[in-house]
């Protein structure tokens, strides 16, 4: 739990000022965009935003393919504007969905309209996009950390803004969410409907990560979660929260030798790979297997993973429902106009 014991340690503490500055500025911006003092451009699209109050780690990356593996699945073309940190979630999108418009930019604006030079999509996904206020948006989704869902702003704690920013979200999604026992659960969506008191209510949405399949870097082996069971295995991760990652394969049976962690979104590099053994299955996650080249002799196993709902799968999919029908009504209309030009548009 590194977002805990960061926020419990000396240096934390000291720069709690700087952490009450941070969440006033960005409190500030957010003021500026609502009541027009800065420009905001607006998709001519159906547009979700799925971000975070923390700096990362949430499971968004999951979520985010949960929804375009269901869109795909209903025919809808799908659209992913993201700001492009490390590079490793946009090449996750494009292995797993190549179908789907990506567009990675850190000016969300020139993002947009280099993705609608390429093709309209049907409905867009602002990856990361709930403090990104240049772009507006239909739907808001935040994500929480049920391990540590809020605490004190940069840089005195991981947080990018104050449990207040949750009055602007339309959806919550509590990650980790079995991590934590029913009484946390309970204590966390508490104080989720107190800071949104006077506010429509949201639904009460779980869910958290898990292992799908394993596939080797290099080959074509492919193996089920089920082959971890009582495997020794080394851990090697360039994430956010590389203990979630190691919880995860022990999850699934995994037994865990030894781990080589690294910054988010690290670059690794072949003289990185001097540190693991050569005797033991070596797990990296995908976003970093993405990065990972000239292995030699190791057995290096990329793990993927899955969003899995534990409550609420029926609103997140009423939500992206909401979504698809305002495309779905702009391809029934020409149809209306076909058999009769001058028909009236239905609604």
């Amino acid at each position: 739990m590194r977002g805990a014991t960061f926020l419990n340690s000396p240096w934390s503490l000291l720069l709690t000022p700087l952490g009450w500055f941070w969440e006033v500025c960005a409190l500030a911006r957010h003021f500026l965009f609502r009541n027009g003092l800065r420009a905001q451009v607006k998709p001519p699209l159906p547009t979700l935003s799925i971000g975070n109050l923390a700096v990362g780690g949430t499971g968004k990356t999951p979520l985010l393919l949960d929804a375009l593996r269901r869109l795909e699945a209903a025919s809808v073309h799908a659209g992913v504007l993201s700001r492009g940190y490390g590079g490793d979630e946009g090449a996750i999108v494009r292995n797993r969905f190549p179908k789907v418009i990506l567009e990675e930019n850190p000016d969300r604006v020139r993002g947009l309209a280099a993705m609608l030079a390429k093709g309209k999509p049907d409905v867009l996904f602002l990856d990361d996009g709930f403090q990104h206020f240049q772009l507006a948006r239909d739907k808001d989704l935040v994500l929480l950390d049920a391990e540590c869902p809020w605490g004190r702003c940069l840089p005195s704690g991981p947080f990018r803004e104050g449990r207040r920013a949750l009055r602007r979200a339309d959806f919550v999604v509590l990650s980790r969410a079995q991590s934590v026992g029913d009484a946390d659960r309970e204590a966390i969506w508490s104080g989720i409907r107190a800071i949104r008191r006077g506010l429509p209510s949201i639904p009460r949405v779980e869910g958290d990560i898990a292992v799908q399949k394993l596939h080797r870097l290099g080959k074509e082996d492919v193996r089920p979660s089920s082959w971890l069971d009582g495997n020794q295995v080394f851990l090697a991760a360039g994430v956010a929260r590389p203990e979630t990652f190691r919880r995860l394969c022990e999850t699934a049976g995994a037994c865990v030798i030894g781990e080589d962690w690294k910054a988010d979104h690290h670059g690794w590099r072949s003289k990185d790979f001097d540190a693991w053994p050569r005797n033991f299955p070596i797990l990296v996650t995908e976003k970093d297997a993405v990065k990972i080249r000239d292995i030699g002799s190791r057995e290096v196993w990329e793990v993927k993973i899955d969003w899995a709902f534990s409550q609420g799968e029926e609103e997140w999919e009423m939500l992206l429902e909401s979504l698809i029908l305002p495309s779905r009504a702009g391809q029934i209309e020409p149809l209306w106009r076909a058999v009769d030009p001058n028909a009236v548009t239905p609604g």
